[in-house]
């Protein structure tokens, strides 16, 4: 980790230990970052234990519900933590209150969703029609996504095998790229004093995070394997010409206008977007 952290940001990360980093980032993705659940993991080196602690904090949170949450809001609690899943999974997984019991509108489920976003459970990932500072003064409160606040319990919740991460499955596709984008986000979350927003074009182009750095307004474009192509981005770069663009990927460091940032290396996220010294 120190030799990571002290590596030139210009510079890749080398072959000896890029094929352990993704293994270890594959792991993460079945775990997550509960204390809890990495100790299970760690203590037994079986993703079976590290389940079985997954679905004792998930049965808490429904607890949790129960305990401190106003008692009309939950049942409405359970049912928008149950649809997270079943939101990212859709191609446009933009959060619909719709979506999450027939019938229900945004006015139904406003509270419920303040109070799990505010107890640190979900985040909610707004729209912005352009790059600006601030950037909440160009977000849409109305068009959000909705994630959880752990990659390792959204795996969980969805029922996706541990398997799934290590082989190659076509019918997996769709929603790893969901998964890979909550675990981005988690991350951008933890390095503190960003809030991601996303961006999508009248034409159906999308970044799939946007974050202001200093001064720099930074679009990001997530990938779960090693992909060249980032049709989006190229987009957003046509209309704002940002200073850099990051995409994060399986594929090593390099670039400088467009950053490819492993994912396993977004922790040094600040390092590889500050100007040049």
């Amino acid at each position: 980790c120190a030799y990571l952290r002290g590596l030139p940001p210009d510079e890749a990360v080398p072959e000896a230990f890029t094929p352990r980093l993704e293994r270890h980032l594959r792991s993460y993705y079945v775990c997550g970052g509960m204390p809890e659940v990495v100790q299970a993991y760690v203590d037994t080196n079986d993703f079976g234990a590290a389940d079985e602690a997954q679905e004792k904090i998930i049965g808490a949170y429904q607890l949790d519900f129960a305990k401190h949450a106003p008692p009309a809001d939950f049942p409405k609690l359970s049912l928008i933590w149950q649809s997270i899943p079943e939101q990212l999974a859709k191609e446009n997984s933009k959060f619909v209150f719709g979506h999450v019991k027939k019938g229900m509108r945004a006015r139904d489920l406003e509270d419920a969703l303040g109070w799990l976003t505010a107890a640190g459970l979900a985040y909610q990932v707004r729209k912005i029609t352009k790059p600006g500072i601030p950037l909440s003064a160009f977000s849409d409160a109305a068009n959000f996504k909705l994630y959880t606040a752990d990659v390792g319990l959204l795996r969980k919740m969805a029922n996706v095998p541990p398997a799934a991460f290590f082989e190659k499955n076509p019918a997996f596709k769709e929603f790893k790229g969901a998964l890979t984008e909550n675990y981005v986000l988690c991350e951008l979350v933890r390095l503190g004093g960003m809030t991601p927003y996303f961006w999508k074009s009248d034409y159906a182009a999308e970044v799939d995070f946007v974050v202001q750095a200093e001064m720099d307004i930074v679009p990001i474009e997530v990938k779960s394997e090693r992909n060249e192509r980032a049709r989006s981005l190229t987009v957003y770069r046509s209309l704002y010409e940002p200073r850099v663009s990051v995409v994060a990927s399986m594929n090593n460091v390099r670039g400088a206008q467009v950053k490819h940032v492993p994912l396993y290396m977004l922790w040094r996220f600040r390092d590889y977007v500050s100007p040049a010294r």
